[in-house]
């Protein structure tokens, strides 16, 4: 970055970890700049006014001084929304974790703006969901992977072309699409999709982020959770981490 003061830097906190007795280490995804990293001197003391815009999952808005090569300092910083109502649910947590953790993994400099609204949008509608709270960590995952280039293809077969009409139907992760009926014998990697299965993922892609809290899951939505978790990390070659982990975990027990 080419100043060494950075006004205004308005972000999510998407990591806090202690550094030294009484400091943390931020990561923060802003608005303008992207990920920033920030060191929150004597934030742990009892009397420290930047405790609350050092907290993981928060909103706030910062003023940066330049501190080392790769860090910023805190001169002064504000709250914006600490999203107290969501941050207090336990899959929620689980949730946020997850996807914190996969863009401090992730993320694309070149998508700042994009991938920054879909934050916004997304804690939101967490802050605001009183239930069906995994339809918007998957409606997140399947709009980042489609920002990232690999929007799952919904509507034709991914071998021949042909528009699929059928309630019923076959996902290919490796094809990143649909497979009709005369090409499934040659897709080793499909999915069957029953109709309301299909339906919930189309829904997910395609449904406003306020919206996604309506969506009824299929009774066996682990299904759809673990296809799309497992189709995301294969787009982006990562491995699965341990928030992932724990988002399947917690699926699997409630199926």
């Amino acid at each position: 970055m080419a100043t060494n003061d950075l006004s205004d830097v308005t972000g999510f906190v998407l990591r806090e970890f202690p550094y030294k007795e009484t400091s943390k280490i931020l990561e923060v995804f802003s608005k303008d700049f992207g990920r920033v990293s920030i060191i929150a001197k004597g934030t742990m003391n009892k009397k420290s006014k930047t405790l609350a815009v050092t907290q993981r999952f928060v909103k706030a808005s910062y003023n940066l001084y330049k501190s080392g090569k790769e860090f910023y300092g805190i001169k002064e910083a504000s709250l914006i929304k600490s999203y107290s109502k969501s941050n207090k649910n336990f899959d929620v947590i689980l949730y946020k974790s997850a996807i914190c953790d996969l863009l401090l993994r992730t993320y694309d400099q070149i998508q700042i703006d994009i991938v920054y609204k879909l934050i916004e949008n997304t804690f939101e509608a967490f802050e605001n969901a009183g239930s069906n709270q995994i339809n918007i960590f998957l409606a997140f995952l399947l709009k980042y992977i489609s920002f990232s280039g690999f929007k799952p293809n919904l509507s034709t077969c991914g071998v021949c072309g042909k528009k699929v009409i059928s309630s019923e139907v076959f996902f290919s992760e490796s094809q990143s699409s649909l497979i009709c009926e005369d090409d499934k014998y040659i897709i080793r990697d499909k999915i069957f999709l029953d109709k309301e299965e299909f339906a919930y993922l189309k829904g997910l892609l395609y449904t406003k982020s306020e919206d996604l809290e309506k969506l009824n899951p299929p009774e066996n939505h682990n299904k759809i959770t673990r296809l799309i978790i497992n189709y995301t990390l294969d787009k982006l070659e990562i491995s699965k981490f341990s928030s992932i982990d724990w988002v399947l975990k917690n699926a699997n027990e409630r199926n």
